[in-house]
């Protein structure tokens, strides 16, 4: 058994006969790992109140919060209360299927259940976590359960585990970042083998386990996916979908193979690695009615964002002479560079004022202009 340690993203192991542990804390989330199979049992005095609980905001900010009642609570409500102290309105709840730590959103309707701990992250400032008595909700017993909305699950495999991302479609969300409804990835654990993506609009290069698109745009909306893989690993991609229209197809891009692979029921993407993968700028996801071949490489799946403010990052180039200008609000060249595309590059800025630019890139498919912020 063991309590996080937030300030330093460990572990702090109590075993059986140790001393001076001190008792159980109402709210705090606890991991649990037995020898076998078997139950776990508690005795105690049952919470009619509200519990308040101080967040750390040390290290990475991530606290491990326990389910206070003996039933099911309403992440939602409790997100959206605290949405003031929080870096985003999501928990990440433990998946023992996939060993992994998976995202839930306030958007999305999600029971936590009696016994179950989950992760939620500080914004970096003093703050609390509110769960109320109201947030109770009576269901049936399970630790993973939501309403079926639209939706795209993407699987990764490799010869010995699994990773999953989401893409919902819900009206009144957008392509960039929506709070409740795009949840990052939780990146205190071990994510040398991952699956992720990035906003379709307005990246800053976050990893999201779960993106939230518009319902009336699926022709135009073009999503970078990422995945963390070492050489030498077999991985296969595949895709179910809940709700999804009738009549869209899905595809995967892959720009190193120049391939595009229809991803169903009946077939999905399988690849052996030459090199580690590490990011996004290889494989674009793409839902349209039409057919993709080879031919409709275009440059509209090219991210660019400002990493660092002295870093420009240009992910999606992976050959050929690229050029990139840099212009002020006023529209004064203020920088220029050239270079080779090798799929992610880091372009190095000089000394610019914090403001608005925007960025023109040319490529041998054309021009690309877009609206960064330097601060």
């Amino acid at each position: 058994m063991a309590p996080y340690n937030t300030s330093d993203n460990t572990w702090t192991y109590i075993q059986t006969g140790a001393s001076g542990s001190g008792n159980f804390i109402t709210g705090k989330g606890y991991s649990v790992k037995l020898a076998s199979v078997d139950n776990i049992s508690f005795t105690g005095t049952l919470l009619t109140t509200n519990k308040t609980i101080s967040l750390t905001t040390s290290g990475l900010g991530y606290n491990l919060i326990g389910n206070p009642y003996p039933i099911h609570i309403k992440s939602a409500e409790i997100l959206s209360r605290n949405s003031a102290s929080l870096d985003s309105q999501t928990i990440w709840l433990w998946n023992q299927a996939t060993s992994s730590y998976e995202a839930k959103v306030s958007g999305v309707s999600w029971a936590v259940a009696p016994a179950q701990a989950f992760f939620v992250k500080s914004d970096g400032a003093a703050g609390n976590l509110e769960i109320h008595e109201s947030d109770q909700q009576s269901r049936d017993d399970t630790f993973q359960r939501t309403n079926p909305i639209p939706e795209i699950v993407l699987n990764l495999f490799n010869d010995s585990a699994s990773r999953q991302a989401t893409i919902y479609y819900i009206d009144d969300t957008t392509t960039g970042f929506d709070n409740g409804y795009d949840g990052p990835r939780f990146m205190a654990g071990d994510n040398s083998f991952a699956l992720y993506t990035h906003l379709v609009s307005d990246s800053e290069g976050v990893d999201y386990d779960i993106q939230s698109l518009p319902t009336d745009n699926y022709e135009n909306m073009v999503i970078p996916l990422g995945v963390n893989a070492v050489s030498g690993t077999d991985i296969t991609l595949n895709v179910s979908t809940i709700d999804f229209p009738e009549g869209i197809n899905i595809y995967l891009e892959d720009k190193v193979n120049n391939s595009f692979t229809l991803l169903d029921a009946n077939s999905n993407f399988m690849t052996s690695l030459d090199s580690d993968l590490n990011g996004i700028g290889r494989f674009y996801l793409h839902t349209t009615s039409e057919v993709l071949s080879s031919d409709d490489f275009l440059n509209n799946n090219i991210s660019i964002y400002i990493s660092t403010k002295e870093n420009l990052r240009i992910v999606g180039i992976h050959n050929g002479t690229a050029e990139v200008q840099l212009y002020n609000i006023l529209g004064k060249e203020v920088f220029s560079a050239a270079f080779e595309g090798t799929g992610m590059n880091d372009i190095q800025l000089p000394n610019i004022k914090e403001g608005i630019y925007i960025i023109n890139l040319t490529t041998d498919k054309g021009t690309i202009n877009k609206k960064v912020i330097i601060h």
